[in-house]
């Protein structure tokens, strides 16, 4: 299956690395994305709009040939949920990975605190060990996203359709499954979604470097191949939303 990865909003598509080698190696095709602007410290933002990057994502969907699988992070999570609700017959699965499918009338940051960029203690040391991280490090922009920090606009019903998977990084499902039931903006989107499973994965805000094998396997179960493997999960009921459901 193809796979199109978006990064979070201060990143580029190498961010990926890892996870889509792990991806490759068990057969599916994947196409980490660079957003606009977010290509190098000096590319021009000018007039960059949350509307140019939900475009980039739709399109990349058109070139491939079936179904793909998309997955975002962190804030690039509503971006993935704006571009399902484009070409909601063309997505099998959407993974949120760190972040959660900002809903129609809210913000894409809604929910993320103004530090939620932070490096943890392992990725600071990586940094300091691993070159192509600390370059990557040094290419990535803090504080872009007041451009693309638009109001969410979604109008297609059959969003709600396409299966989501949402991996919880810095918080837990527990928190999750709290902010549905106070029906708060983050996980407003998320009680509607018909088929929705919730996994933890426990790390910092940058699970594609710091857990990239675990967080590769847990997207091989959700995705057709017979490479799948293991990852550890926590079992959520069902019962909040009408379409949470325990992890197959």
């Amino acid at each position: 299956m193809d796979v199109i990865l978006v990064p979070g909003l201060w990143l580029d598509g190498s961010s990926w690395q890892e996870v889509a080698a792990l991806l490759d190696a068990a057969g599916h095709v994947t196409h980490p994305l660079s957003l606009r602007g977010l290509t190098a410290r000096s590319a021009d933002r000018s007039g960059v709009m949350l509307a140019d990057h939900v475009a980039l994502i739709a399109s990349t969907i058109d070139q491939m040939g079936g179904p793909v699988a998309l997955v975002g992070h962190a804030e690039a999570c509503g971006l993935v949920h704006a571009a399902v609700n484009r070409r909601p017959e063309r997505v099998a699965r959407a993974f949120h990975v760190g972040g959660l499918p900002s809903a129609h009338g809210t913000y894409v940051f809604t929910g993320f605190t103004a530090d939620a960029h932070r490096d943890t203690a392992d990725l600071e040391w990586r940094g300091s060990a691993d070159a192509a991280l600390a370059a990557l490090r040094e290419r990535q922009r803090d504080g872009y996203g007041n451009g693309v920090d638009s109001l969410q606009r979604l109008t297609d019903e059959r969003r709600f359709d396409v299966p989501a998977t949402i991996v919880a990084t810095e918080y837990t499902t527990d928190d999750i499954r709290r902010w549905v039931a106070e029906d708060a903006d983050p996980a407003r989107e998320v009680a509607r979604l018909r088929d929705v499973t919730l996994i933890d994965l426990p790390s910092g805000h940058w699970p594609q470097f710091e857990h990239s094998e675990e967080l590769a396997r847990l997207i091989l179960e959700s995705l057709p191949t017979p490479h799948s493997a293991t990852v550890d999960q926590k079992r959520v009921p069902a019962g909040l939303g009408g379409g949470i459901s325990d992890p197959a």
